[in-house]
């Protein structure tokens, strides 16, 4: 098939350019805009579309901080050598953003609890993981001695990670990469994949699983809420039964966690390696 690469540039570029995702990965940008232009010819109602796509993906609406005063905010704690006062910033952070927020009431038991089922990783991966590196400080891993190795399309909260893994005592492991266009090359211990799978599946669908095996950890520790944003519906029952549907024939070895706001699957991949 023969793609007008000269559409897909004026694409790439108007969206680019746009206060609103001028800051997103430009592989996702060119990937989406490349599917746009087969599907719609024209730069325009490409355009459009990706747009469209990038609201869903992006997910605007979850919200974000000033990633500049957030910048100032944990430098200063941090050098305060308070660890109440670091822990309080990286809340006051993990509040600005509809995921982790909703894990807040949870944070103090939510790793203890994942942890005693995969035992305390060396190497984390965190995919798709908007501020849930904030809660570094919640894991009871070293740091020094730990690698946190974290995923986003966002460049600027890339960017702000890596300023917090250094504050932290940890590797600037942050990245900027699009995991439904190429799955992450490290390997790890345990990679988490919290509350993303329904966008994720909704966004690019039936690559879920996909990315799931292509995960090279031991581990999985996928999440999904249990309550709808909007309407409080619970969707515990709904959910469980997803990801069972998803990983079918697998062979992995799941132990579930129910949390009050978070339905939690810890999936040991090895056990259909032995198998």
């Amino acid at each position: 098939m023969t793609i007008d690469e000269t559409a897909v540039d004026t694409v790439i570029t108007a969206i680019k350019q746009s206060r609103k995702y001028r800051d997103t990965s430009e592989e996702t940008i060119r990937q989406l805009a490349v599917e746009a232009v087969i599907e719609h010819k024209k730069p325009k109602p490409a355009e459009k579309a990706v747009r469209k796509r990038l609201h869903s993906i992006m997910a605007p609406y979850l919200g974000d901080p000033d990633y500049a005063e957030a910048r100032r905010l944990l430098t200063d704690s941090f050098a305060s050598g308070d660890g109440k006062i670091v822990r309080a910033a990286c809340r006051d952070l993990m509040h600005a953003h509809l995921s982790t927020r909703e894990r807040l009431p949870i944070l103090d038991s939510f790793y203890e609890e994942i942890f005693a089922v995969t035992g305390p990783p060396r190497r984390l991966l965190d995919i798709a993981c908007g501020l849930n590196p904030l809660a570094f400080p919640w894991m009871g891993l070293p740091a020094p001695g730990t690698d946190f190795i974290a995923y986003d399309i966002h460049e600027p909260r890339v960017d702000f990670l890596n300023h917090y893994f250094g504050l932290q005592g940890l590797p600037p492991l942050a990245y900027v990469r699009d995991v439904a266009v190429h799955a992450p090359v490290e390997n790890g211990d345990v990679a988490l994949f919290l509350k993303e799978m329904p966008r994720f599946e909704r966004n690019y669908p039936g690559r879920g699983r996909a990315l799931l095996e292509a995960i090279d950890t031991r581990w999985l520790v996928v999440s999904f809420p249990t309550i709808s944003t909007h309407g409080g519906r619970n969707l515990t029952n709904r959910y469980r039964d997803f990801f069972h549907q998803l990983i079918d024939g697998t062979g992995w070895a799941v132990t579930e966690l129910l949390f009050e706001t978070e339905l939690v699957f810890c999936a040991d991949k090895t056990v259909a390696d032995r198998a």
